[in-house]
């Protein structure tokens, strides 16, 4: 534990404690600049903290978005996942960071 309140948190980020806690609760997706204090203050890799809130909606697959939202075809999506065993319904939520870095490699690497 980093011994951070919640309130040590709002401050830090200079937000409101019903911000953060809509933020926590899926209600709210913080902006790029909240995303940057927060990787600081928790010691987390900010472009891995972006990448996760900007895939957050659960409703949609990540097959869905990388093919509607990206222009990649279905077929280069479903041999990245096939790379990393990951099954076609998958949700960004479900990946790992690690998942994550090798699934952009496949699709860079296999057009």
């Amino acid at each position: 534990s980093l011994g951070y309140s919640i309130y040590d948190v709002n401050k830090l980020c200079d937000i409101s404690p019903s911000y953060l806690s809509l933020m926590e609760n899926g209600k709210r997706r913080p902006s790029p600049i909240i995303l940057k204090k927060l990787s600081s203050i928790y010691h987390i890799d900010y472009n891995d903290l972006l990448i996760k809130a900007g895939f957050s909606q659960r409703r949609k697959t990540l097959a869905n978005a990388l093919t509607n939202k990206m222009n990649i075809s279905k077929d280069t999506v479903f041999n990245a996942f096939d790379d990393i065993n990951a099954e076609k319904s998958v949700r960004i939520e479900q990946l790992t960071m690690e998942q994550l870095k090798k699934l952009a490699y496949s699709i860079k690497n296999n057009p």
